[in-house]
């Protein structure tokens, strides 16, 4: 009998689809032989493609074209990727996002798709593509990640993991010079898609010059215009010790850059997960989402700070960036507290 071939679904976002990562580790411990692949947006797929563990990636155009209005342009690109989600037929889809989108593109595909129940705030009718739901009281008030994993271990049939979640991405190569600066360096993820869950320029000054003083280099990262304009001028008032990057790593990049850095302190945003993911020793600062479901998760050292509507202060930040830097031993770094 030929060994069994699951397809997952998690097409967006970025700081999902990583949080959806351990269900890969799970399910070839669980299920041994089993062939994995994934389906999921571009630029998304350059990220997956990291991981020795998903057999193929399929990657998606669809938010892109939506955004720009090119519907032409999203119909032959769904076209194209419509014949290599049709490309094999799989024992199993699972649609780890509960979407109408990703409940569409699962159907597409050629196998039986089980995915979660609808819930109050659900769409509707996108349960009716599946041939089977996992019950939202198996997993509703986990963390993201757990609820990725219980649904997961559901709809294949195997007992819920009780190990730590494993992200296993493994760096590709080691990112260029033009976009880290030398170790040991700590990133301050200032950004975030919404701007509720940012903090104040102030907070992340003092932030860069605390960590100055302990011998530590910031990188500054930006994801567009007004976020570059923002490193710039945190990184004028840091002053040498701060680095923006002269252009926009790719994800690739960014795990090579993750994996170098010796602490990141970031927002609830795609790379402050990715940080973890990379196994970064990470501080995930939350004000705007709750972090029970959005918290951190990993074996890394890390911690979570804050929660919807709550304030961090800046001593509470570098409390635990201190803490992280004192389970650390790198020449030239201080882990003692302000």
């Amino acid at each position: 009998m030929d060994a069994p071939r699951v397809l997952l679904v998690k097409l967006t976002s970025l700081g999902d689809v990583i949080k959806a990562l351990p269900v890969i580790d799970d399910i070839r411990r669980a299920l041994p032989g089993t062939t994995v692949d994934w389906v999921v947006e571009r630029p998304v797929d350059s990220l997956l493609a990291l991981h020795p563990g998903i057999a193929t990636v399929i990657p998606l155009e669809l938010r892109r074209y939506r955004k720009e209005g090119r519907y032409g342009a999203a119909l032959r690109g769904v076209c194209r990727d419509f014949g290599l989600l049709r490309a094999r037929r799989y024992d199993c889809i699972v649609d780890l996002q509960g979407r109408r989108k990703s409940a569409i593109v699962a159907a597409l595909a050629r196998g039986p798709v089980i995915g979660p129940a609808p819930g109050p705030s659900s769409e509707p009718m996108y349960h009716r593509f599946y041939r089977r739901c996992v019950g939202r009281a198996l997993y509703e008030g986990r963390d993201a990640i757990s609820a990725n994993r219980i649904l997961a271990a559901q709809a294949l049939g195997y007992p819920m993991p009780s190990s730590p979640p494993r992200f296993g991405l493994r760096p590709g190569s080691v990112p260029p010079g033009d976009l880290a600066p030398a170790r040991p360096f700590a990133v301050l993820v200032h950004g975030s898609s919404k701007p509720e869950k940012t903090l104040a320029e102030a907070t992340w000054i003092e932030l860069g010059n605390w960590l100055s003083s302990r011998g530590l280099r910031c990188l500054l990262p930006w994801g567009d215009a007004q976020e570059r304009a923002r490193a710039q001028r945190l990184a004028d008032a840091i002053g040498s010790a701060a680095r923006v990057p002269q252009r926009m790593p790719s994800l690739t990049d960014w795990v090579g850059i993750l994996a170098q850095a010796t602490v990141v302190a970031g927002v609830d945003s795609g790379i402050t997960h990715l940080a973890a993911a990379s196994g970064a020793p990470t501080v995930a600062i939350f004000t705007a989402t709750s972090s029970a479901t959005f918290r951190i998760e990993a074996e890394t050292p890390h911690r979570n700070l804050g929660d919807a509507g709550r304030k961090v202060a800046l001593a509470e930040i570098q409390a635990a960036v201190a803490d992280l830097l004192g389970s650390r031993s790198e020449p030239g770094v201080s882990g003692e507290g302000s």
